[in-house]
């Protein structure tokens, strides 16, 4: 789906203040959220610039919404074409701003999300996947969604320096997220030696 999908859809959305300013222009009815007045989302349907996605008040709201959805705000996802000024005294203070900004959000230690989740009702159902808080087993549709999980684990055993051991994760599932009825095959990979 794309932004005006979402928007017909009735969602209220999160995002930056230059997008929330264009959005407001071109759909007047839709309720757009900057980091102004994050506090004040309703209930009802929501959908997050992923650049918030971690943010305290939207975390704090997503217990409180019939629908929640997570994107990143690309070009084509909203078709806005993003310009910035970068020349001069007032380039240098966006660039600024921008690093300031992603610096606060990646200050986030994870703390609140687990790497991976797999939960299992029984053993004749599919596993629900989550891999850093996002659910990754895709939509069933035809009875494709989720194809192949693996998770390995093995301690070192020896004493050596990494206790931990060693993680190995993989996942493959069927995505629709582009909004098309096309199936996009995706994989995740982690590693992790000991």
């Amino acid at each position: 789906m794309k932004l005006k999908d979402y928007i017909r859809e009735g969602y209220n959305i999160v995002t930056t203040p230059n997008l929330a300013y264009k959005i407001q222009e071109d759909y007047p009815d839709a309720l757009v959220f900057t980091d102004r007045a994050l506090d004040a989302i309703p209930i009802g349907k929501l959908l997050v610039d992923r650049y918030y996605s971690n943010n305290p008040d939207v975390l704090s709201a997503k217990p409180l919404q019939n629908a929640y959805a997570i994107e990143r705000f690309t070009c084509e996802f909203t078709g806005y074409e993003m310009v910035l000024p970068m020349t001069g005294e007032t380039g240098k203070k966006v660039m600024q701003q921008i690093k300031k900004s992603i610096d606060e959000l990646t200050l986030d230690d994870g703390s609140n999300t687990n790497l991976l989740e797999i939960k299992l009702k029984d053993t004749d159902s599919v596993p629900e996947v989550y891999y850093k808080g996002q659910r990754v087993d895709g939509p069933v549709i035809d009875g494709i969604g989720l194809v192949d999980i693996r998770y390995h684990y093995h301690t070192t055993g020896d004493g050596s320096e990494t206790p931990d051991g060693s993680n190995d994760i993989s996942i493959e599932y069927y995505d629709t997220s582009d909004g098309s009825n096309h199936l996009d095959r995706k994989i995740i990979g982690h590693k992790r030696d000991a």
